[in-house]
């Protein structure tokens, strides 16, 4: 199993910096995540929030691109119904340029209302416009020129320019677990899914890439875990628990707000990794059998982020990488 760290570049208002000491922070955890041996970073997407959360993320992937020469670098996920396709694909190619082909474009659909309707979206038909969008962003990649007619995106000719180095696209990876994204992910060739999905969502997905005349081999599954490492749990708790405690209340504010069921139920023991090394692998382990097993071929990690200072995150990174890496590689 593949293991990467998640960056979503919060600014909490309890523990707020200057916001550049800020971004030059993230990347510095960055190319030490390169260094010690994580095979890949991760941005998310959200806009209008309080606390700075990565709004434009192929930007920031092209800094990240500049800064690194060996990880892979992934949206999970870009909102792509809030992006215009063709505009999209150029920033996309422009990354994958830069990073010399690392690119995994990660896409969903968004959740949060008030996203779209700050850019006048109609937040109910935006599966429409992911799945015509989708459809763009992918002749754009794998088509010399092309004409497109939907009832969002009218194109009398797109011939862009230049291409993405991995070809004949860069992986694109879809998030979400229900039938409309299993359909969208097999029917444009995708390359995974943003979630570690269990058997019977598998079997169903892998029937659908075949149906399509896709390679069910060549799909790849993306799981995520949040928590902290330290040398014990009561060291971990002492470090994250603030951190761990703000970030749950806002995303499941995030999800109440939008008439959804809170994402963390559990709270921050329940779904939250705080402790040693060892607690760390059993809970991924448990994680990824229980109640049934998940297919997980890259787990994305991230280390309770919002707001902690620069030199717990570097410590939580480097010892993450030097105890806890090695076992979830043989997962």
């Amino acid at each position: 199993m593949d293991v990467g760290l998640f960056f979503p570049f919060r600014n909490p208002e309890p523990w707020r910096r200057d916001q550049a000491r800020l971004y030059a922070d993230c990347l510095e955890q960055i190319r030490v995540a390169e260094e010690v041996g994580f095979d890949s970073v991760w941005l998310g997407e959200h806009h209008f929030t309080d606390d700075g959360f990565v709004a434009a993320p192929l930007t920031v992937a092209a800094a990240i691109a500049t800064v690194t020469s060996r990880v892979q670098i992934g949206t999970y996920c870009l909102l792509l119904p809030q992006h215009h396709p063709v505009r999209l694909a150029e920033a996309a190619a422009a990354v994958d340029i830069l990073s010399g082909g690392r690119l995994i474009l990660g896409l969903g659909l968004g959740y949060r209302p008030t996203e779209s309707a700050a850019l006048d979206l109609d937040f109910h038909r935006r599966g429409e416009v992911m799945d015509e969008a989708l459809e763009v962003l992918v002749r754009c990649f794998t088509e010399d020129s092309f004409s497109f007619q939907g009832r969002h995106f009218n194109f009398p000719e797109v011939a862009m320019t230049p291409k993405p180095v991995q070809s004949p696209m860069p992986r694109i990876v879809l998030g979400g677990a229900g039938e409309r994204m299993l359909q969208r992910s097999a029917r444009f060739g995708c390359t995974g899914l943003a979630i570690a999905p269990p058997p019977a969502l598998l079997d169903r997905h892998t029937q659908l890439i075949i149906e399509y005349g896709g390679d069910p081999v060549a799909q790849r599954y993306y799981g995520m875990a949040l928590g902290f490492v330290a040398e014990t749990e009561q060291k971990a708790w002492q470090v994250a628990e603030p951190h761990a405690t703000w970030e749950l209340e806002h995303y499941n504010k995030w999800f109440t707000d939008a008439g959804l069921p809170p994402q963390f139920p559990g709270g921050v023991a329940g779904d939250f990794i705080l402790g040693d090394s060892a607690q760390w692998v059993a809970a991924v382990e448990q994680q990824l059998s229980s109640p049934e097993p998940l297919r997980c071929d890259h787990l994305v990690v991230e280390l309770t982020t919002s707001g902690m200072p620069h030199q717990d995150v570097l410590r939580g990174i480097e010892r993450f990488a030097a105890e806890v890496l090695p076992a979830l590689r043989v997962m």
